[in-house]
């Protein structure tokens, strides 16, 4: 089981400067990345065997079977409080018990797909994964999270027609509470974080697989979501600008639109994708004279034109 692995050998043609100010953040990141793993790695230890959330915080800073190590280490320890007598052990961690189960099925979740990744190539990586999936969704049915991974197992299997289901069922946990909140319907009664309790980069992940599900309808309400609230992410733009070409027609300038946009809005760093942009809009060609593209995206596309030049001043 397993999906191949994106080339990324072709030149990313970009600025200089920059180029250098990506690679600058880069080993920021990699610093900041290294230092709290060593703290990390002191945490376990002073304490190796209480504390789940350094467990989880080193898997997500791994990877492979490292990474699985760790995650299963904290949902050992997930478990043991979930079992401890009238939740003396979870109250130390303070957390209530639904927020236990929540870990407990995230963490079953980001191991499931490490076998759908990493460790694509074990040899009993589908019967794990399929374990772990079902163990995320016993462990809190109410995870949107849970029936995402679900839905991304089963189109590996190329079983498209559960994977649709399930991905039906982990929006109808969030995405109409979040689209009423959004028009301000809930505003003051709910928690935003409760009502979407996914995180930017698992939506964007969502929205791919709903793209190649070819639920675009549900795929066009979750990238609008997540335009509304960060703007300056490339792959959502470029999500929305491959979403439009699939609908082609009458969508085809909605396409050329967010595909122009995609490459400007910071620095692209995934030459397949990038390359993949450039083929498309070759494809669509330029826009037609006189065409009637939407005029409030002409306008909020000149607004982000000002506010990048101003930067650059």
């Amino acid at each position: 089981m397993g999906r191949s692995k994106k080339k990324t050998n072709k030149e990313n043609k970009t600025k200089p400067g920059a180029r250098k100010s990506s690679e600058n953040l880069k080993a920021e990141e990699c610093n900041v990345d290294d230092l709290l793993s060593q703290l990390l790695h002191r945490m376990v230890q002073l304490d190796p065997d209480g504390g789940y959330r350094k467990y989880l915080s080193l898997g997500q800073l791994t990877g492979g079977k490292e990474s699985l190590a760790h995650y299963a280490k904290g949902v050992q320890i997930l478990c043991n409080l979930l079992q401890e007598q009238q939740g003396l052990a979870a109250a130390s961690e303070g957390s209530s018990e639904a927020d236990l189960n929540r870990a407990l099925s995230s963490a079953y979740c980001a191991m499931a797909e490490i076998y759908m990744t990493d460790c694509c190539d074990e040899e009993d990586a589908e019967q794990q994964c399929s374990e772990l999936v079902q163990k995320s969704i016993q462990a809190d049915p109410s995870n949107p999270e849970a029936f995402q991974v679900q839905a991304n197992f089963l189109l590996v299997k190329q079983e498209h027609e559960a994977a649709k289901e399930a991905m039906q069922r982990s929006l109808s946990l969030w995405l109409p509470q979040h689209e009423r909140l959004l028009l301000g319907e809930d505003a003051g009664n709910s928690d935003p974080v409760e009502v979407c309790p996914l995180s930017y980069s698992s939506r964007v992940n969502g929205a791919k697989v709903l793209i190649e599900l070819e639920m675009l309808d549900e795929a066009n309400t979750v990238l609008d979501g997540l335009i509304e609230e960060d703007d300056g992410v490339v792959d959502v733009w470029y999500l929305l600008g491959w979403l439009n070409y699939l609908r082609g027609g009458e969508y085809q300038g909605n396409a050329r639109y967010y595909l122009s946009k995609a490459p400007r809005k910071v620095q692209f760093d995934d030459a397949d994708e990038l390359a993949h942009i450039e083929e498309l809009l070759a494809e669509l060609g330029p826009e037609p004279e006189g065409g009637d593209e939407d005029e409030d995206k002409a306008s909020f596309a000149s607004e982000s034109e000002e506010e990048e030049e101003a930067m650059e001043m």
